[in-house]
């Protein structure tokens, strides 16, 4: 029995601090938003790939071909800082052939092909585009495509839209929880944001198509089903409130 009153007066002496603090009581409120805009770029990454015997048939092939990607994309209208080139890249492939002579000697035959490539990066202003852009590019011989990506150069602007948003979307949240619960607010304590940071999704990489498929919030604040070509921008913030 002593052992027992012993307890109780060491918990009771640790929870007096607490109380005799007088710690307000706080409301802790989370909220997203969710912003949709229209890309306003697309990013095309292609490539020139040739598997020859003679080195300077296959170079002189893709520097050919190579000049006149970059002519044609000129000719449309693509300034040359919107125009990225890689270094034309040369990998020897080394093989091995067993050949046996008349007499039964046997001896190995070296031989070395090569395999060469380019790649393009370039930017398009109207994303409108791509799709002709694309197709003219295999037309004249491209025969890589390895990224077709769209992004929005006003994508700060949507995440302070979408911030915005979800402030105020906790504050209205946190209103209808007091009213529900038969409490009062007093004022915001504490403001956090927790968004992970957010890329443009590639459209169509490396042969396989994958898309961003949001679009506009409508006036009721549902999300809507799914739509093609725009991009999703979200906030998530956390409001601390006091509670009178």
């Amino acid at each position: 029995m002593k052992k027992i009153y012993l307890l109780l007066c060491i918990f009771s002496l640790a929870m007096a601090p607490a109380f005799a603090a007088g710690v307000e009581p706080l409301i802790n409120v989370t909220a997203e938003a969710e912003v949709r805009i229209k890309p306003d770029r697309a990013a095309l990454t292609f490539g020139l790939y040739e598997k020859t015997d003679n080195l300077r048939q296959g170079a002189q092939k893709l520097n050919t071909l190579s000049r006149q990607v970059t002519d044609y994309l000129r000719n449309r209208g693509i300034e040359d800082r919107f125009i990225q080139t890689d270094s034309l890249h040369i990998q020897p492939i080394y093989m091995y052939q067993t050949i046996t002579a008349k007499n039964g000697t046997k001896t190995q035959q070296e031989t070395v092909r090569y395999e060469l490539s380019q790649t393009f990066t370039i930017t398009l202003e109207d994303p409108a585009e791509y799709e002709d852009v694309l197709y003219a590019l295999l037309e004249m011989g491209i025969n890589r495509v390895e990224n077709v990506s769209f992004y929005s150069t006003q994508l700060r602007q949507a995440r302070d839209e979408a911030r915005k948003l979800a402030v105020q979307y906790a504050r209205e949240k946190a209103a209808l929880l007091a009213e529900a619960a038969d409490i009062r607010l007093g004022k915001i304590v504490n403001i956090s944001e927790n968004t992970a940071a957010q890329w443009p999704t590639p459209r169509l990489a490396a042969s396989n198509i994958s898309q961003n498929a949001v679009q506009d919030l409508p006036a009721d604040g549902q999300l809507p089903g799914p739509a093609t070509g725009m991009i999703s921008v979200k906030a998530s913030v956390l409001l601390t409130y006091k509670i009178k």
